[in-house]
């Protein structure tokens, strides 16, 4: 690496290790809630009467459901924050490897 690196490798790097520790554990977590919330809906709380059906029809059924909606947005969010750590990495190697490579096309002399 040379010295003319716009980032401390050492320090991104570092950073993209938390970021992936936490993107895995965010996943993991939002995995278990997402289960629980399908196990709950799965036992339909608001009833199977006409009301419950009708609020059944409006809530998870249809076109655009609010509650799919807020579900597959949220794992949609929480699984691109799960790979942002690794992302970072990726790119931080790739400043790292450009400079190295530049600096030895262009040795001073």
């Amino acid at each position: 690496m040379t010295d003319s690196t716009a980032v401390n490798p050492t320090q991104a790097l570092g950073a993209a290790s938390q970021l992936t520790t936490t993107g895995d554990a965010m996943l993991k977590r939002w995995r278990a809630l997402r289960a629980r919330i399908d196990e709950l809906n799965a036992s339909q709380p608001w009833g199977n009467d006409e009301p419950g059906k009708n609020f059944n029809k409006h809530y998870m059924e249809g076109k655009h459901p609010p509650c799919t909606s807020v579900l597959e947005g949220g794992e949609s969010l929480v699984i691109a924050m799960s790979k942002l750590g690794e992302q970072v990495r990726e790119g931080v190697q790739g400043v790292v490897d450009v400079d190295d490579l530049t600096a030895e096309w262009f040795k001073k002399k």
